[in-house]
């Protein structure tokens, strides 16, 4: 059966490489529903090399500012009509954006972008896909073994500083803390629906993000990190794959894959 997946923050990184590994899912090519803001070259090239490899894949750009609920909303109900009235059976949480410094110094405006890109937007998109997967399980489609992969799911890509938190990176860690509490929250909401939801609490991946440290503090965290390295974007889609496969039963939880570092 295709599946309508929405990815958030698609255009690079870990949602440009679950987009890729998701092209095809379940055995069938996807229906991809692939979100970006500002990156819209970026994006361009993901869609390109995806149509290239999966040509059956269908793909629905869906550009906004996922800090701003008037345009995110708009945005979801275009992409919608654009998949042929497809809602999502599958959302994937991984938009996110971060500033490092003191927390006194943070502006007001940067402050509220960082809680509504990283938190807001995971809460809203859910909302708004919700009805639409309870709909397609209880309504729509055949009921599935318990065993069975589930047919909707929401998966949030997290940090490991959304559990311990991080200095210089307050506001980020609190957005991300509120994923994993969502999560756990969310997950026991839809649980009678047979809908799991998850989240996986990435470590130091080898994203345009961490970039932002320079070579000497790259090195200084890898140091403390028993794996010895960074994770590849790949390495984040390949098990965001194994979790969407996983029995439903598999739900509430957040994943901690940093490589045994936190």
């Amino acid at each position: 059966m295709k599946k309508t997946i929405l990815i958030t923050g698609a255009s690079r990184g870990i949602g440009a490489a679950i987009a890729r590994r998701l092209a095809v899912f379940d055995g069938s090519p996807s229906r991809l529903i692939l979100n970006c803001n500002t990156d819209t070259e970026g994006l361009a090239t993901v869609i390109d090399e995806i149509n290239r490899a999966v040509p059956d894949c269908q793909i629905v750009p869906m550009i906004c500012d996922l800090s701003d609920a008037e345009a995110r909303s708009a945005a979801f109900a275009r992409a919608v009509e654009a998949s042929g009235g497809h809602t999502p059976h599958i959302l994937i949480n991984n938009a996110g954006i971060a500033d490092i410094g003191l927390l006194q110094d943070l502006a007001p405006d940067r402050l509220m972008a960082i809680l509504s890109t990283n938190l807001a937007a995971a809460l809203d998109l859910s909302r708004l896909c919700i009805p639409g997967m309870v709909r397609r399980i209880h309504d729509l489609e055949a009921p599935q073994s318990t065993a069975a992969q589930p047919t909707c799911a929401i998966l949030n890509i997290s940090s490991v500083w959304g559990q311990v938190g991080a200095s210089c990176e307050v506001a980020y860690s609190a957005a991300k803390g509120g994923l994993n509490a969502m999560t756990r929250a969310l997950a026991k909401e839809l649980a009678p629906s047979s809908i799991p939801v998850n989240a996986i609490a990435c470590g130091l991946i080898d994203t345009q993000m961490n970039r932002l440290l320079s070579s000497e503090e790259l090195q200084d965290v890898i140091d403390q990190i028993p794996a010895g390295r960074m994770a590849t974007a790949d390495e984040v889609a390949e098990l965001a794959a194994l979790i969407l496969s996983a029995p439903a039963y598999l739900t509430g939880q957040v994943i901690g894959f940093d490589g045994g570092w936190i």
